[in-house]
């Protein structure tokens, strides 16, 4: 197996160093074996479609692939800070070279997420599957190109993924959130009572604090775009929600705006303090994607809203402070469990209704700074439907 690092970049914009690569496709495959199973919820591969075809009969001739993106954690990347990150062709030196070449191949492929390139590794491995064993020796040895950010954290990998694709829009926000989702479990790890499943775990939530990491994903989703409803079936309404998106990430990386970078985590802690008040007997509530996505939602309005940012401060300060100190039934959740079991399954998606009157309640909440109960937050969102 053969992988030589090339050269170092430094993108000002997002904050992160790059190494260009080259590997052989047995060095690639190995380092990226499982990505397409890591994820809770992947983009479908291509499996019949003639491009897809077309490009297996070419690697079988020996075609060159476009450059594969990938983004790698927990690589030791210290001896980097000597570099002038205002160089804009930056000469790295072939031992330092040679320790990020040997750091990058340390690395296990659970720590390695392609960024784009899904379906060109796809169709490597189908290839790789149709060749006879006196062929693949040969196809196994030959170069691939790599673009490999280092230690890139959740918030700017989502914004080059989104920006990258946003031109051609070959899968959905939803997917391509997905996909990073193990950046944003690493930058989620470390809040206190928080514990991610993901679904090679297998495991089922059975106490405050336990989420499955494609809930959190979406949530994220439901969050950036401030809407619950994170399926886009309507391609302008999908072009519209990642315009929103990277405008959102884009300011979210400005110096000026840096506290934002963590609001997605503050809406986590805040999630895990209610859920974790709310005790194991309820865990049920928060353990419903509805209602963790109407949550998020409406968090993200108001937390890109500038005249409801202070309120939301306050008014998420006092919900938790009145299901911490056991007050009766401060979120209001016996009105929302009638109002939820009184949806009309013939005339409307008990989900998307669900989802829909979380994030209009939570939004009244804020709104009104926790001066209106949660129950009649409920009972005014339920008159809406």
């Amino acid at each position: 197996m053969q992988f030589e690092a090339v050269g170092i970049d430094y993108d000002n914009r997002l904050k992160n160093f790059m190494v260009s690569a080259r590997a052989d496709y047995e060095w690639y495959l190995s380092k990226t074996e499982g990505s397409e199973e890591n994820l809770d919820i992947q983009r479908d591969i291509i499996r019949g479609s003639k491009p897809y075809k077309n490009l297996r009969a070419d690697l079988k001739m020996g075609c060159i692939l476009p450059t594969i993106v990938l983004a790698v954690r927990d690589v030791e990347d210290h001896f980097l800070s000597k570099y002038n990150t205002q160089d804009g062709f930056i000469k790295a030196s072939r031992s330092d070279l040679d320790i990020i070449e040997n750091a990058i191949s340390q690395t296990s492929p659970e720590h390695v997420d392609i960024v784009d390139g899904l379906q060109r590794t796809n169709a490597l491995r189908q290839t790789l599957a149709d060749l006879s064993d006196s062929e693949k020796d040969s196809f196994l040895h030959r170069s691939l190109r790599l673009e490999i950010w280092i230690n890139i954290a959740f918030f700017p990998l989502a914004y080059r993924m989104l920006l990258l694709n946003a031109g051609q829009r070959p899968m959905s926000m939803k997917h391509q959130i997905d996909i990073l989702s193990g950046g944003l479990a690493k930058d989620l790890q470390d809040l206190p009572g928080l514990e991610i499943f993901r679904l090679k775990d297998h495991k089922r939530r059975v106490k405050a604090g336990q989420f499955h990491l494609s809930t959190l994903a979406q949530a994220f989703q439901a969050w950036m775009q401030r809407s619950p409803n994170v399926d886009r079936t309507n391609l302008v309404v999908e072009t519209m929600a990642v315009d929103e998106a990277l405008d959102s990430l884009g300011i979210d990386l400005t110096n000026e705006n840096e506290h934002q970078r963590d609001g997605f985590r503050q809406f986590v802690s805040w999630l895990l303090k209610l859920d974790n008040a709310l005790g194991d007997e309820k865990n049920r509530f928060f353990g419903n994607d509805t209602v963790v996505l109407g949550f998020a939602a409406a968090i993200g309005f108001a937390h890109k809203n500038e005249k409801l940012h202070d309120r939301l401060q306050s008014a998420m300060a006092k919900l938790i402070s009145d299901v911490e100190s056991g007050a009766e039934d401060p979120l209001g959740i016996e009105t929302f469990e009638k109002i939820r079991r009184s949806i009309d399954t013939k005339r409307s998606n008990v989900g998307e209704a669900t989802r829909g009157i979380v994030f209009r309640s939570v939004r009244e909440y804020i709104i009104q700074e926790g001066t209106c109960s949660m129950t009649d937050c409920w009972t005014q969102s339920a008159s809406m439907m």
